[in-house]
């Protein structure tokens, strides 16, 4: 899979960008915030409708604009052309025409009903400074991961995050109005001198989102429990290869209690709805459903012990990296070719052997990477295996990226 033509139009700080790319290596270049991170932003926008800096669409338009456009042109292994299109629509005061925000997506010039229909059409991985984040911010980053990995291989589980997101926000709302209603009363056990809370009504409507929230909640879990375990085998050997076998990585799914990966879907939906009915009463007086696949999380060990407070920036990078390899392998295995690989900035982020160990993980991929200089990341590739490579130079500078021949040292 490699792309063939972007185009940008009131992108971040690109007004119009037209550019044509190469099936191997394209090197965006020039000094910081002239727009290189931009591009690549854009191409994994086309993968799975999120970028890695931003979830808000308002802050891809170009200042003064109202909407944004990013055409991609691409071709699989087999030859097939392809074409993906997103325009976003911000709302406009006083246009009884924009009073709200609309994104619009489409495939070879069809549009397609909803995002998760952009799922599986073009694979792509991004290496970014970001990423760092998956270690040292919370949970969500690194559910994050998991989900937009999943997304791209499966994207039937994007269908399955999307459902479980909508019947959650309805339990939740039931459990405020139950709060908020007082539709419970307080029973004293005169026998036992304890008082328990029942609801009296809601109580059969809140189960019937119970029993279909479980159902969902356990479909995520399971694939999420699959993945993890792939994840995990790859992950460790990368690392163990980073670490010149020093280190050891480790990565766990954190869920609800008493869940297994051994579990199928009907145990698991089980286990979730009994806990939900444990969990009712602390649910209705905070308004919110506590446990779930949007409180999970994934556990990164190193050497058997919780990376975040203890593990070095040094180690942080390379469990990073071997998580990104990891999504690299798992996205190939699965579409049976390499996705296209986006490196940003991330030359300058790693030391000499991490950089080694990235280059020698990216045969056959098409790959584009920003920098500043361009020389030095070129000579530090063709000191691997991928020494044969052919470049495409573009010099990026204020919202416009030239093709240039390979730069002056």
């Amino acid at each position: 899979m490699h792309v063939t033509k972007i185009e940008l139009i009131n992108y971040r700080n690109y007004r119009d960008l037209q550019i044509t790319v190469q099936p191997d290596m394209n090197v965006f270049f020039g000094a910081n915030a002239q727009g290189k991170t931009n591009i690549l932003e854009a191409v994994y926008l086309c993968a799975c409708a999120r970028s890695h800096r931003t979830s808000k669409d308002s802050d891809l338009i170009y200042q003064g604009q109202d909407h944004y456009g990013i055409k991609l042109q691409f071709a699989t292994n087999s030859g097939q052309e392809e074409e993906i299109e997103i325009r976003y629509y911000d709302l406009v005061n006083g246009d009884p025409q924009r009073t709200k925000a609309v994104r619009q997506i489409y495939q070879n010039g069809v549009k397609l009903d909803k995002v998760s229909d952009l799922m599986g059409l073009f694979h792509a991985v991004i290496f970014a400074p970001e990423d760092l984040m998956l270690i040292k911010e919370g949970p969500s980053s690194r559910r994050r991961y998991l989900d937009l990995l999943i997304s791209q291989v499966k994207p039937t589980y994007f269908q399955d995050l999307q459902r479980y997101s909508r019947m959650m926000l309805q339990r939740n709302k039931m459990l405020k109005d139950l709060r908020d209603g007082q539709k419970t009363i307080i029973l004293h056990d005169a026998e036992n001198n304890t008082e328990s809370s029942q609801i009296i009504t809601g109580k059969d409507q809140l189960d019937v989102w119970d029993l279909q929230l479980s159902d969902y909640a356990a479909r995520i879990i399971a694939t999420r429990l699959y993945y993890t375990e792939r994840i995990t085998e790859l992950a460790e050997k990368s690392h163990y290869n980073i670490s010149s076998g020093k280190e050891k990585l480790k990565v766990r799914y954190r869920s609800i209690s008493g869940i297994s990966p051994k579990d199928g879907i009907k145990e698991l939906s089980e286990k979730i709805y009994q806990k939900y009915k444990t969990n009712v009463y602390d649910d209705i007086q905070k308004g919110l459903t506590s446990v779930g696949p949007h409180r999970d999380d994934l556990e990164l060990l190193l050497n058997d012990e919780p990376m975040k407070p203890y593990a070095s920036q040094g180690q942080q990078r390379s469990a990073v990296l071997s998580l990104k390899l990891a999504e690299l392998e798992i996205i190939t295995q699965d579409i049976g070719e390499r996705p296209v690989l986006l490196l940003d900035d991330v030359m300058s982020e790693l030391d000499a052997d991490r950089r080694r160990c990235l280059l020698e993980s990216i045969d056959e991929a098409q790959v584009f990477v920003t920098c500043t200089e361009a020389n030095h990341v070129v000579s530090e590739i063709r000191e691997t295996k991928e020494k044969n490579r052919q470049f495409m130079f573009f010099d990026v500078y204020k919202g416009s990226a030239t093709q240039v021949e390979q730069p002056l040292s």
